[in-house]
């Protein structure tokens, strides 16, 4: 298991700034897109700190950034005399959070299958005869890309 340090110094950066403003006196009008983006923004860097498993990384994800990030840090708000529990915060947040999940399962799923395919398919086969369906008939390898119209005609 690897930790990749530009990910964590980004996410510890951004998580620190985002609970200075999450918990100082200021007040935002229309704050909503706001924790759409800190929430999405946290969670990709989040999933790509540790090189592991998507599974364990969906299971930590959501545990520490949809449940302690973007419920957690709401319902601590509501204890700060300044701040005001508000519902439509936890939804942006658990909203931009699970977009940035699925978006970045997603990417890593098809970056895994192509991996995958590199290496157990650049090993080309040692017969040069391939079988093909059903017919059982077969093709020789070189000569794949070749057709009887493209080969030039006998001399009469």
């Amino acid at each position: 298991m690897r930790i990749r340090k530009s990910f964590a110094a980004a996410f510890v950066l951004l998580l620190l700034l985002s609970a200075y403003l999450g918990f100082a006196p200021i007040d935002v009008q229309h704050d909503k897109p706001v924790h759409f983006l800190v929430f999405f923004t946290l969670t990709t860097l989040f999933y790509w700190i540790v090189d592991t498993t998507r599974k364990r990384l969906i299971n930590a994800t959501i545990i520490v950034c949809i449940l302690l990030g973007g419920i957690g840090s709401e319902l601590v708000q509501s204890f700060v005399p300044y701040r005001a529990f508000d519902i439509v915060d936890i939804v942006a947040n658990v909203i931009g959070a699970s977009v940035a999940l699925a978006l970045s399962s997603l990417y890593h799923k098809r970056m895994l299958e192509r991996k995958r395919a590199q290496k157990y398919f650049a090993v080309q086969p040692q017969d040069p005869e391939l079988e093909l369906g059903e017919t059982g008939e077969s093709v020789n390898l070189t000569d794949l890309g070749t057709s009887a119209a493209a080969e030039p005609e006998e001399p009469r």
